[in-house]
């Protein structure tokens, strides 16, 4: 998946590409980092289904759009989750 600048998040461009490099990477992390992805994941998300849904689009390169559609879970929400996601996730 292609990398996209996420509008109003509080990281700049290099440290957004830098996340977002992770993501990509996702199996292959340190299990400790794969852990606190997890857990900022299950922080960030009210349901269940939010979680999957956000888990889905950061580390499967799944469109927001098509989670949404599967899952039911707001487009909005969806967006908001993963802007939040990306100014949280502590950068090492």
């Amino acid at each position: 998946m292609k990398f996209h600048m996420i509008r109003d998040c509080k990281r700049t461009e290099p440290e957004q590409r830098y996340i977002w490099a992770g993501m990509e990477i996702f199996p292959r992390l340190p299990a400790e980092r794969r852990e606190e992805i997890r857990a900022l994941v299950e922080r960030l998300s009210d349901t269940p289904e939010e979680g999957r849904a956000l888990f889905s689009v950061l580390t499967r390169g799944v469109p927001p759009q098509v989670m949404s559609q599967r899952t039911g879970v707001p487009l909005g929400r969806l967006y908001a989750m993963r802007r939040a996601f990306f100014d949280q996730l502590p950068l090492r």
